[in-house]
């Protein structure tokens, strides 16, 4: 069988074939489900991201008329008016089943990344396969196909990363809460951020209310208080307020010490959502968070990144 008469399926599982048999299996069946009749599309589909289905169905020559018609000679030199025409034309059916094998692809590319040993791999449900179809065939823009892409791929390689709710708000999701909540997800020391002074007023103070309204992060903050204490350092408490990434921080505390530490969290699915974007800077972000909590009691801080030896934040002079 020839390049041009592989199926599109045939290519994803050359694509995927070094994974761990439980991640490959469990894959191809969520791939299957998410394309369908469309299991025999044409290798050139998924090769070739740039070509619409349009230019491998036999609508292809209908479509090309109409809009030759439509927009005449000049309109070929302009992209957005070439666009705006195959929106109009195109058959809706056609233009979901082209954003369906948009995001397989996009799938089949970040399965490699996201997978592990496949322990807790497994095909999603069939009540969120039928969730995640819906929002799939109508993710039209690159941003979403690569996003639902990666949704697949994480919920394929871990079980339950990707809620129903979730799903909808990435659909939901426009330009500038992207954008939002990547800058505040970037300050991340885990599952929230320290509650800075940024975030007290102006801009970050206005954003966290815009991702507060989208349901991405709390609407207020909250604050950690000591353990019970425990002698378990050199007489001293021990307490672990933040942690991601492998990264963490330790603080030793004396018995009568009112350290807290103030924060605001993000919410389930902006967690999800976070775990789609690069890793935050857990070092830096977690080293000027840990200089910020009251000392009042407290006999050293230090923090822990693999592969490093402990690093001491601050220590008490007295």
């Amino acid at each position: 069988m020839n390049d041009s008469e592989d199926t599109g399926l045939a290519v994803i599982d050359a694509a995927v074939g070094g994974l761990a048999a439980p991640v490959k299996t469990s894959f191809l069946k969520a791939i299957g489900d998410l394309l369908g009749g469309l299991t025999a599309i044409p290798a050139a589909w998924i090769k070739r991201p740039a070509q619409g289905i349009e230019d491998t169905t036999a609508a292809r020559s209908a479509v090309a008329a109409i809009m030759a018609k439509a927009v005449a000679e000049d309109a070929v030199k302009d992209p957005l008016l070439m666009q705006a025409a195959a929106e109009i034309y195109l058959p809706t059916a056609v233009r979901k089943a082209k954003n369906r094998v948009m995001v397989a692809q996009s799938a089949a590319e970040q399965i490699t990344e996201a997978s592990n040993d496949g322990a807790d791999a497994s095909p999603p449900d069939d009540d969120w396969m039928n969730s995640f179809m819906r929002f799939a065939e109508d993710a039209s823009s690159e941003r979403l196909q690569d996003l639902f892409g990666r949704i697949l791929a994480g919920q394929v390689v871990r079980a339950g990363s990707f809620s129903a709710a979730t799903l909808r708000a990435v659909s939901e999701l426009d330009q500038s809460i992207a954008s939002d909540f990547s800058l505040a997800w970037s300050k991340s020391v885990g599952v929230s951020v320290d509650y800075a002074p940024e975030w007290h007023r102006g801009e970050s103070f206005a954003r966290w209310r815009r991702l507060s309204e989208a349901g991405l992060m709390a609407p207020s903050e909250i604050a950690q208080f000591l353990p019970p204490f425990q002698p378990v350092f050199d007489g001293n408490g021990l307490w672990s307020p933040m942690q991601g990434g492998g990264v963490w921080v330790n603080v030793v505390f004396q018995q009568s010490s009112t350290s807290k530490w103030t924060h605001i969290d993000f919410t389930r699915i902006g967690r999800e959502i976070g775990s789609l974007l690069p890793q935050p800077d857990y070092e830096t972000n977690m080293r000027q968070a840990a200089l910020r909590l009251p000392t009042h009691g407290l006999t050293k801080i230090e923090l822990y990144v693999p592969g490093k030896s402990p690093e001491l934040i601050w220590q008490s002079v007295g």
